[in-house]
């Protein structure tokens, strides 16, 4: 195999595995999106996780917020539906987020180290839209360059795939989900900002029942990117024909 032929293979097995990337990353943002106008199916999570039992056991032993447990399940999916409102940028302001339980004022629901920590998820959440804004183009380009040259062989593919699957696997094989969780937690949010908070001080932390919730939300987001996936795939590389049959 000479050097050209070489250059040659070489980019189409790059522009598949971009190709690849950008599709898991249109499918897991699509599912996120979707799931996200739907508060995550917070509700259905709120049955099959006790949460209900998980509030009334840790919410009173908040230091200073009184009566949340008393209230009903309602009311504990709407201040979760708030969250993800304001996270997500829909009208609600975080610090306007209150409750109200009887015999008891007004309350505030989030602290100010909570309500700091949800912004640092919502300029995530708005920097993880933008990427997506640059990953369509890429995506695209590379649909048309697989569509132009062939696809890499089946061997590359295959190994491609090994290779990102594990990347994605192995760490939580090795280390733990937890512990995953909580190192890019570290790597993502600002040093000095706190992220954790004990269920006895928090009754954000308690309404999600944290950790355990989002593992839920993580299996739920990933089987529907994983319908899309094919979808994407398929759909860029016909879209990607029929715009060059055009040329």
């Amino acid at each position: 195999m000479n050097k050209q032929s070489t250059e040659y293979h070489a980019a189409r097995a790059f522009a598949w595995l971009l190709y690849v990337i950008a599709a898991i990353w249109l499918a897991i943002s699509a599912s996120w999106w979707a799931f996200s106008r739907a508060d995550y199916g917070y509700p259905f999570w709120y049955e099959q996780m006790a949460i209900s039992q998980h509030i009334d056991t840790y919410a009173p032993q908040h230091p200073v917020k009184r009566g949340f447990a008393q209230l009903p399940p309602e009311q504990h999916h709407r201040a979760f539906a708030q969250i993800v409102e304001a996270v997500h940028r829909r009208g609600t302001q975080l610090e306007d987020i209150h409750f109200v339980a009887p015999g008891y004022p007004v309350q505030r629901l989030l602290t100010t180290a909570e309500v700091r920590h949800l912004e640092d998820v919502r300029r995530l959440l708005a920097m993880a839209a933008w990427a997506t804004v640059l990953v369509v183009p890429a995506w695209l380009l590379a649909a048309l360059v697989l569509a132009r040259r062939g696809l890499p062989g089946r061997a590359a593919r295959i190994t491609a795939v090994a290779l990102l699957s594990g990347a994605a696997i192995v760490p939580l094989l090795v280390w733990g989900p937890k512990a995953v969780f909580y190192q890019l937690h570290v790597a993502l949010f600002p040093a000095d900002n706190q992220w954790f908070f004990y269920w006895q001080e928090s009754l954000m932390s308690t309404l999600m029942k944290a950790p355990v919730l989002f593992a839920g939300i993580a299996v739920e987001i990933t089987l529907l990117a994983l319908l899309l996936l094919p979808l994407l795939y398929c759909g860029g590389l016909l879209l990607a024909r029929r715009l060059l049959e055009k040329k």
